[in-house]
């Protein structure tokens, strides 16, 4: 049976009064968002109260904007006063974005929010607390869902937990949107690949999981994130770009196999591993559906 989330009126669209820190209390971990944007003016808005209401009190949000000259800035501009750092001048792409603005990260956690997508209620509170109870995972997600263009919800997605072979030779059992690491993971991760356009992402995962083993990942059964579906969107299919890039990492990291036959087999293996979590999580009545929607 699919459980939406209940959100309440006004989370994407109005900032919350915040709650004072009483006297004394120690601060919670510090949480760095970096946030990438380029001409997002229709959605960077509820993106950014995504952040600003979760209600966490030691949180860093940093913005760097590729030089918008949609109204995305002055967007930006009207909640200076609670973002920690951003910027807006020509970059190299998002890749690039995402580099520079994980420099200026300060945070004990970290983690992405692209300027179209959204954080759930919670979220950062739901991820820093499994954290500090789990000591020996150092990446921590969750379920999400896609949203369409007014922040209506239609479609929910289970995450199920991390194999890096079910990432490489099947497809993605978790979304980035929906995800929080450590600050030592991000020390030991080589960077986003500056020429990738579309997939950075995908290597952001698979060398996660090269680097730091699948048991360092911890899944939750909550709601983290919002993964924003509209046409004309980057990411809208497997087009030929896409398709190169996932060869590009390939290559890079050395599973080439992927794109041959024993790659195929592997994906077949791992396509009964996801009807398994999805009958695991959602029961035999929504396995079908899934194993046959394009938006999985």
């Amino acid at each position: 049976m699919r459980v939406f989330p209940q959100i309440e009126p006004g989370f994407f669209t109005e900032i919350a009064p915040r709650t004072p820190i009483p006297p004394g209390q120690a601060l919670e971990p510090r949480v760095s968002i970096v946030m990438p944007s380029f001409n997002k003016a229709a959605y960077i808005e509820s993106s950014i109260l995504s952040v600003l209401n979760q209600q966490y009190d030691n949180l860093q949000l940093i913005i760097m904007d590729g030089g918008s000259t949609d109204g995305t800035v002055e967007i930006i501009r009207k909640y200076n006063a609670y973002i920690d750092d951003w910027v807006s001048e020509p970059d190299g792409g998002q890749s690039d974005a995402l580099n520079k603005g994980f420099e200026r990260a300060t945070g004990d956690v970290f983690g992405w929010l692209n300027a179209d997508d959204v954080y759930m209620p919670g979220a950062i509170s739901q991820a820093v607390q499994a954290l500090q109870k789990n000591t020996h995972k150092h990446i921590c997600f969750g379920d999400w869902v896609s949203m369409n263009e007014t922040n209506g919800i239609f479609a929910v997605h289970p995450a199920f937990d991390f194999r890096l072979g079910h990432l490489i030779y099947e497809g993605f059992p978790l979304n980035a949107q929906a995800m929080f690491w450590k600050k030592e993971v991000h020390d030991r991760f080589s960077g986003f690949q500056i020429e990738l356009q579309y997939t950075m992402d995908y290597q952001m995962m698979v060398e996660f999981g090269r680097n730091e083993g699948d048991a360092a990942f911890l899944r939750i059964p909550k709601f983290l994130g919002g993964f924003r579906r509209y046409k004309g969107q980057k990411t809208e299919g497997y087009t030929p770009e896409v398709h190169a890039e996932h060869v590009q990492i390939a290559l890079r990291y050395g599973f080439s196999d992927k794109f041959l036959l024993s790659g195929r087999i592997k994906r077949w293996w791992f396509r009964l591993r996801r009807a398994w979590w999805y009958f695991r999580r959602e029961g035999i009545i929504r396995v079908a559906e899934r194993l046959t929607s394009k938006n999985g």
